[in-house]
């Protein structure tokens, strides 16, 4: 393959040492030279292909590195019942049975129980006026809970015989009888393990829908924070045979939902992945683990209790001890572990959890805690000093920011939710992601929030957390290369580094600037090689 010169109006490397240049040189999948546009087509020569691209700005593939992308594309063929277009449980019964074509489970997904009329969860009653022969799940906006009708509580094994009057998994009436939610991610996993397996055709398009849908909006690599979260594992299949079939569009950083790799271990069936085959696109890293719930959902680990319930802090979904041995196991077996942790008191223990493992051996996993919602300097500084990495949930600053500040955590506490600029101040290398399709994924739209701090509802929540425009590019780039051990090959555009980047058709200034548009993707390049943008 011949070399390639790329030039355009401005490319920026995220390389300290020359942080802007005129053109790059690329030789098959990597970047071998950057500089002047002079001195690159010296380099060259003139049998080099030229890639000039007038008016873009040239910045490195962005990196996803928190999503759930077979989740994101099953849901294509499920009903939405976020809010907007759902206001009520009526307008939610309504797209369930608008759903309900041909034959078997009806699924739903996205209600919010705090935007809708009723201010509460549907209930199994709800749900059963959809239908009482076939079974109908939805799930929360969050993804930690859902609701069932009773024909889907049958086809799981789940009544009031078989689940205890206590356990808060699976709650009940002042009537005695199960409301038909699940709560929290093992309840909807017992759930949902009763619906009928997917189709090896209908787990690889939910995932290809996804992953093209990533690289058309600029990102080159994504990090899959609980692989087998919807389909078991057929997900993990289904990533391995479209790497085999060189059919992924994009790189992709895997981490196995924590009771699969618990599982695995014990049959001696998964190995984790410390880099990429030659040539693969595809690589297991190590398992994600769950302490916590969400704030929306009053289930994240405070602290301090709720605004909205002085009464109600939210629990840790396991004693630290059992969250000990489970990440433990994961850490001794050579695996990358990340845990979900929204409130305070669920990073604090996930972080007590990830030093106790990492003391055991000496050695420096380079653990993850995803989201870190809310998190005092303290828990940032203990994560630096235990080389952790953090990948934020910023997009909850615009989506559910307003709602934080007025109802669950008060003014002072959401302001400081997602702390980037503390953050950035210890030192920490840090991740920003969207968690889609909790929310849209738009890394672009992503990094403006980070850097203007802009709710929903058009007001800057804790703008003293902001962050500049090229940190934030970094926190998608280079950092969240580092998130996976992945910075000595990818996240920078200098030589030695993989040719993923992506030009943009404005500048990075309009990213800061809330009132333009945000520029967009029109090329996207993945291993030195252009790709489709449909």
């Amino acid at each position: 393959m011949s070399r390639t010169l790329l030039t355009a109006d401005s490319i920026h490397t995220q390389d300290p040492s020359s942080p802007t240049v005129e053109a790059l040189v690329i030789d098959g999948a990597d970047v071998v030279a950057t500089g002047t546009r002079k001195d690159m087509a010296d380099y060259v020569g003139i049998g080099a292909r030229r890639l000039d691209l007038p008016g873009a700005t040239v910045i490195p593939g962005l990196i996803e590195s928190h999503i759930h992308p077979t989740y994101a594309g099953l849901t294509d063929g499920w009903a939405d019942c976020r809010t907007p277009p759902c206001r009520s449980i009526a307008d939610i019964q309504r797209a369930l049975r608008a759903a309900a074509t041909g034959s078997g489970w009806i699924r739903g997904w996205g209600y919010d129980d705090t935007q809708i009329a009723e201010g509460r969860h549907p209930t199994r009653t709800d749900l059963d006026a959809v239908s009482t022969e076939r079974p109908v799940i939805v799930l929360h906006i969050c993804g930690h809970f859902a609701v069932a009708n009773t024909a889907a509580l049958a086809a799981a094994g789940i009544d009031e015989s078989t689940v205890p009057v206590d356990d808060p998994l699976f709650p009940r009436g002042a009537d005695g009888r199960l409301t038909g939610m699940a709560w929290e991610i093992d309840a909807v996993a017992r759930l949902t393990a009763a619906v009928p397996a997917l189709t090896e055709q209908e787990v690889n398009g939910a995932l290809l829908r996804s992953l093209l849908s990533a690289r058309s909006r600029g990102i080159t690599t994504i990090h899959d924070l609980g692989v087998g979260l919807s389909a078991g594992e057929q997900e993990l299949t289904a990533y391995r045979s479209l790497d085999a079939s060189g059919e992924l569009p994009v790189h992709v950083v895997g981490f196995l939902r924590g009771d699969m790799a618990l599982e695995a271990l014990d049959d001696r069936g998964v190995t984790f992945e410390h880099a990429p085959a030659a040539g693969a696109r595809f690589r297991l890293a190590g398992a994600k683990f769950w302490a916590d719930g969400s704030i929306q959902g009053l289930s994240a680990a405070l602290r301090t209790p709720y605004a909205c319930d002085p009464s109600h802090h939210g629990d840790l979904l396991y004693p630290q001890a059992q969250l000990d041995e489970m990440i433990l196991r994961v850490h001794r077996a050579g695996g990358q572990v990340a845990v979900h942790a929204n409130g305070d008191a669920a990073v604090g223990a996930a972080i007590t959890s990830l030093r106790r493992a990492q003391a055991t051996d000496g050695r420096v996993g380079r653990h993850r805690i995803e989201h870190c919602q809310v998190s005092a300097p303290s828990d940032l500084a203990a994560i630096r000093e235990a080389e952790l990495g953090v990948s934020f949930f910023v997009n909850h600053i615009f989506y559910w920011g307003d709602r934080h500040r007025d109802r669950f955590l008060g003014a002072e506490r959401a302001a400081e939710m997602d702390p980037l600029a503390c953050a950035d101040e210890l030192g920490l290398r840090f991740g920003l992601h969207s968690d889609c399709p909790i929310t849209p994924m738009d890394p672009l739209a992503t990094i403006r929030t980070a850097v203007t701090r802009m709710t929903r509802g058009g007001t800057v929540l804790g703008g003293n957390q902001r962050i500049g425009v090229d940190r934030a590019i970094r926190a998608m780039t280079v950092d969240s290369a580092y998130l996976v051990h992945d910075e000595t090959r990818v996240g920078t555009l200098t030589a030695g580094r993989r040719a993923d980047l992506v030009a943009l058709d404005g500048s990075l200034g309009d990213l800061a600037d809330g009132t333009t548009e945000i520029p967009r993707p029109t090329m996207v390049m993945i291993d030195g090689e252009s790709a489709d943008m449909r």
